[in-house]
């Protein structure tokens, strides 16, 4: 089976109004492309309203179900659908197969090899996301929410939406996000810019995740902190009454993978039962958690009394610091502590200045700090005095420290301190080197910037998703991206059938969507077959052969059983 290029589909397809591909000022383009045929629809809508809480019964439609509206236009309500009619009038031949799809203007899509980050972990791309959706596999990712939150949302039909042309956004990190021209990007102060209006240098949404026991943590664009991810799929579930908020709960991952946060893999558990069911798990059935806890401090204890163990335990701790500033296990506590130290909160500043005017309100404290201080210079000989002198003086006079060797002293000793302590120098000399302590510190930028932006050639299959929840969701690269929300239901045209196509148009956004008339809508794909069809729908005398006109969905035979 193959499909028809644009030369075929003028020779052997009957379409009536037929129209060339051109560009249009001001108008969704129409008519044949490379591989397809862009249709347009009338004038003449039925959108769908609750208003009246009819039921949508496609055995018999409820007139009270929809308004019918003649105009340029159409405004389809939030999560709400509307049928229309195409202005053109097509005949399909008895060896060919039509399949008539959503238009990419609408949907705004990407290449099928788009990856989507998903809150399991993992990272399909788009079309495989299409494909396991078919088997009913359901995906959650993550969002930006009102106020610029994080929070995990379902992401629903993913589909293969059409042909069109692409451009190429490449970022910083050297990752490329190909997307159609139209296609909004969040930015990181919360606008969303089309990738024809994005510029090299400009800043998007970032999406950064970290390591912290096993969990996986986000960061919070809204106040820079760092927040886990199963508790976002936690909020998932009580927003949607999967379970209630539970006082003195605890979050629970039911196949025991800290990594696999889709919400049906959270449960809350009694904050005791928690703990219990994961000491078990760890040190079985007879655990018991106080005997656990007496002996290791009875241990520890009897091991401090040992000044050899004493001075093994210092070297730990030296070993523990390094470890801190550099494994990925600490990712997230060390975020929180390099925070809490760059941006102290009024609080925190105010409780230490407490606890230094109650030290030294104490007679007995000042004493001690200053028998402290005598008895430190009372065994100095001058040379303490001498070296203190010469720090001092040839602080920024230390060439032969270059960035090079205070990388590889803080890499030695795992910490700014004993860096300079192996240095011989004051740690105001790292300070010379303000890349290198961040890069240290494990602090990078908080965005993502757009590089460079260029064209591609040719045209390729895209697709796309819908979030109804946020309208947006991010990609494996890292940056949030606008979500598809005209979904053209998928209408096969059969061999030999004829007539105008009923196309039916879902709103998926929170907002209204509008439809012009007359403008392009869907793309309609012409497939050959190898071999000519026994019974075409002609032969079968369909119902909806020869439809003119908005047609609705009906059923041939006895009306549907009535309740009691």
């Amino acid at each position: 089976m193959t499909v028809l290029p644009d030369w075929q589909i003028q020779r052997d397809i009957v379409i009536e109004p037929f129209a060339e591909s051109a560009v249009r000022p001001g108008v969704i383009s129409y008519g044949v492309s490379s591989y397809g045929y862009d249709v347009r629809v009338g004038r003449h809508y039925k959108v769908f309203t609750n208003v009246h809480s009819a039921v949508v019964d496609p055995k018999q439609f409820n007139p009270h179900s929809f308004v019918d509206i003649e105009a340029d236009s159409c405004l389809i309500p939030p999560n709400s659908f509307a049928l229309a009619e195409t202005v053109e009038y097509l005949i399909i031949p008895r060896d060919i197969i039509a399949i008539c799809l959503g238009k990419s203007t609408y949907a705004r899509c990407f290449r099928g090899d788009t990856q989507v980050a998903l809150v399991d972990g993992t990272a399909p791309t788009l079309e495989e996301m299409a494909c396991r959706s078919e088997a009913g596999e359901m995906f959650w990712g993550y969002s930006i929410g009102p106020h610029g939150r994080m929070m995990v949302t379902l992401l629903e039909a993913p589909r293969y939406v059409g042909r069109d042309s692409l451009q190429e956004v490449i970022l910083d990190t050297g990752a490329s996000i190909f997307c159609t021209p139209d296609h909004p990007f969040l930015m990181r102060d919360g606008r969303m810019l089309a990738v024809d209006q994005l510029r090299p240098g400009d800043s998007l949404m970032p999406l950064y995740r970290h390591l912290f026991r096993g969990y996986e943590m986000l960061y919070q664009p809204l106040n820079g902190h760092l927040y886990p991810t199963h508790r976002l799929a936690d909020e998932w579930n009580l927003r949607h009454a999967i379970y209630e908020n539970t006082p003195n709960s605890h979050r629970h991952h039911v196949d025991h993978d800290r990594r696999n946060n889709r919400p049906w893999n959270i449960v809350r558990m009694e904050a005791s039962a928690h703990i219990r069911h994961h000491n078990k798990e760890t040190y079985g059935e007879d655990f018991d958690p106080d005997e656990h806890s007496a002996a290791i401090r009875a241990a520890l204890a009897e091991l401090m009394q040992d000044p050899q163990w004493r001075e093994r335990y210092s070297l730990l701790q030296s070993e523990r610091a390094f470890r801190f500033w550099h494994d990925a296990e600490y990712d997230g506590t060390r975020e929180r502590v390099l925070e809490q130290r760059r941006n102290p909160t009024d609080s925190t500043r105010e409780a230490h200045r407490q606890a230094m005017l109650a030290r030294y309100r104490d007679p007995a404290e000042r004493e001690r700090q200053s028998a402290l201080m005598r008895q430190a210079w009372s065994k100095d000989d001058g040379g303490r005095r001498k070296r203190q002198a010469e720090v001092a003086r040839v602080i920024r006079l230390r060439p032969e420290i270059t960035e090079q060797t205070a990388r590889a002293a803080l890499d030695q000793t795992g910490s700014i301190r004993a860096a300079a302590r192996l240095l011989g120098c004051d740690r105001s000399v790292f300070r010379r080197f303000p890349g290198l302590l961040d890069a240290f510190r494990g602090r990078r930028p908080r965005n993502h910037k757009v590089a460079a932006i260029r064209s591609v050639a040719g045209t390729h299959d895209v697709y796309c998703l819908t979030v109804p929840e946020a309208g947006n969701f991010a990609l494996e690269a890292g940056v949030f991206v606008h979500n598809c929300g005209i979904i053209v239901n998928v209408t096969p045209l059969e061999p030999e059938w004829r007539g105008k196509v009923t196309i039916e148009i879902s709103n998926t956004t929170p907002l209204p969507a509008k439809i012009y008339s007359g403008e392009g809508i869907a793309q309609i794909l012409f497939l050959r077959a190898d071999d000519v069809c026994k019974v075409s729908y002609g032969d079968k005398k369909g119902k909806y052969q020869d439809q003119k006109g908005l047609t609705l969905p009906f059923v041939i035979g006895p009306p549907p059983p009535q309740g009691p």
